[in-house]
């Protein structure tokens, strides 16, 4: 009488691989597709960051710098300058819908031109965005999106 072994044991180790890399595959499938969300959720913040800060900077240039009526317009807060000259004001609006907050810190005023009234005086402008954090989160330090902008402070004289 001859023993024949049963092939049982090398299927079932055979099924087994199978499942493992099938797992596997799909792991690294899974961290593709969370990675993939949280690359859209940063570009859509990024979007929506640009937007705001643009609202902000327009209005800004509507008021011709004069940020305490920019702030009345759009809600805002200012802080006062830290110079004479108007440099280090800075107007935060928040906005709790997007949790997003703009800051516009202003530097010094610049003269351009030759003799007045050609002398057209600038206003030039750090804007950043931050993420509102969330409770018990820490305060980030980190802006999600920056840009310098300039306006006119003055209209221009007519010729």
């Amino acid at each position: 009488m001859s023993y024949q072994r049963s092939k049982a044991p090398l299927s079932l180790m055979e099924q087994l691989i199978m499942v493992f890399v099938f797992a596997f595959a799909a792991a690294v499938c899974l961290q593709a597709f969370v990675y993939s969300d949280r690359l859209s959720k940063d570009g859509t913040t990024k979007e929506t960051a640009a937007v705001r800060a643009t609202e902000v900077v327009e209005t800004c240039k509507a008021y011709h710098g004069d940020l305490k009526k920019a702030a009345d317009a759009i809600q805002g807060q200012v802080t006062d300058a830290t110079s004479d000259n108007g440099e280090g004001a800075v107007l935060t609006k928040a906005y709790d819908d997007d949790s997003l907050r703009v800051e516009v810190k202003t530097q010094a005023k610049i003269a351009t031109g030759g003799e007045a009234p050609d002398n057209l005086l600038h206003q030039k402008a750090d804007v950043s965005v931050f993420e509102i954090p969330k409770e018990g989160e820490a305060e980030k330090t980190t802006p999600v999106y920056t840009v310098q902008v300039a306006w006119q402070l003055q209209e221009q004289a007519k010729k």
